[in-house]
């Protein structure tokens, strides 16, 4: 055995260099992988904290809080590791949006996947314990246990829900609870409510593809509504998103200090953390109620405004607005609008990891689903 000889120079310096070091073993911040991909075809962005990644490719990692936008050709799927305690696979299919508030640094959790636009397909096995995965859309939240379904979520608002196996329970804004299951599904379509439609099981993706077209149809012929209300929409809500972004960044002490110590894959002390999650929590909450809705409105007005290139530029928005001088703001505002929202969701990306993976919104989600603060006031273009 080795004897070291405690008053050698070299051996105190070796020695005070491990005992500096001791405190750091502590605060090394861990990265909160939750899958990979599996299978990528077309045109995927993957949003991640303040950037889009350069390159995206099969058997990449996605880490919470990623961003996952697909183009009109655009297809991808993401296999969940079990070390979330959610066992699914997710596929999202062209023209989408979602996000993920799922962690790995939990064994039991309630993960989610948010919506924005689009259509997801999901498979997901029996979750143990107190482990559950919800789908997040603009006027309901659907709640899995262990199913095969799918979600899609229209640029016009309507919403189907569609069940292979298993049970989905969807809660809508009204606090009304529908559940779909094979041979029946839930939607929302137009000025229609939340309602159940019987559907032979062996029909159900030909029902599906009729029940898209018939809603873009629909579309195509309201176009200009649809643009005018959700351009009022976005002028209602943008005001909001805006103050609760500028509350939230008056912690840009913590909010820097968090995205230096993230370079360096750090976090910090308990004290720290414990003082710093205080001070920032309350702009969290209040800009998670006004995100909510305006992401979701944001990115159904941006496709529809890509969709529909030719609508009249005098067609009025508002009193002394026409569509002409909108949309040219629009396309001013577009740039500095997606790089806040990044920046909210990089923010409770940090704070999540800070808090043991338990996203600030959980807690809180099971209160506020049932208020019309979460969901705001749903409206597609047929009205209220």
């Amino acid at each position: 055995m080795v004897q070291y000889d405690q008053g050698d120079p070299m051996v105190k310096r070796l020695m005070l260099i491990f005992l500096l070091l001791l405190p750091l073993a502590g605060i090394v911040a861990e990265t909160d992988l939750i899958g990979e991909v599996v299978f990528l075809s077309g045109e995927v962005r993957v949003v991640r904290d303040n950037r889009d990644l350069d390159f995206v490719d099969i058997g990449d990692q996605i880490e919470n809080f990623d961003q996952i936008i697909t183009g009109r050709n655009g297809n991808i799927e993401i296999a969940i590791y079990p070390e979330t305690g959610i066992h699914a696979s997710i596929s999202i299919a062209p023209d989408s949006a979602i996000y993920f508030d799922i962690s790995s640094l939990r064994p039991e959790q309630q993960g989610a996947v948010e919506l924005i636009t689009g259509r997801i397909d999901l498979t997901v096995g029996r979750l143990s314990g107190n482990n559950g995965l919800d789908v997040r859309t603009h006027s309901a939240i659907l709640g899995v246990r262990g199913t095969v379904f799918s979600v899609t979520s229209t640029l016009g608002g309507d919403v189907l829900l569609t069940a292979r196996e298993g049970r989905v329970e969807c809660r809508t804004e009204t606090n009304q609870i529908l559940y779909a299951v094979p041979g029946e599904v839930v939607e929302k379509a137009g000025e229609e409510r939340w309602r159940n439609l019987s559907v032979n099981p062996e029909m159900l993706d030909r029902f599906r593809e009729d029940w898209f077209s018939e809603r873009l149809a629909i579309l195509d012929a309201n176009a200009s509504r649809a643009i005018v209300s959700y351009a009022n929409r976005y002028l209602d809500l943008k005001e909001d998103f805006v103050q609760a972004y500028v509350r939230l960044m008056n912690n840009r002490d913590v909010i820097q200090k968090w995205m230096d110590e993230d370079r360096l894959g750090t976090v910090g002390s308990t004290a720290d953390r414990l003082r710093e999650k205080r001070q920032i929590i309350g702009s969290l909450l209040n800009v998670r109620m006004r995100l909510f809705q305006f992401e979701r409105v944001y990115a159904r007005l941006s496709r529809l405004v890509e969709r529909y290139p030719d609508i009249p530029g005098d067609t009025q928005i508002t009193a002394g607005l026409n569509y002409r001088n909108f949309l040219r703001q629009f396309a001013q505002d577009a740039p500095v609008i997606e790089q806040r929202m990044r920046e909210i969701r990089y923010v409770v990306k940090l704070y999540s990891l800070r808090n043991e993976g338990l996203s600030p919104f959980e807690l809180f989600d099971g209160i506020l689903s049932g208020s019309e603060g979460f969901f705001g006031r749903e409206r597609d273009f047929f009205g209220d």
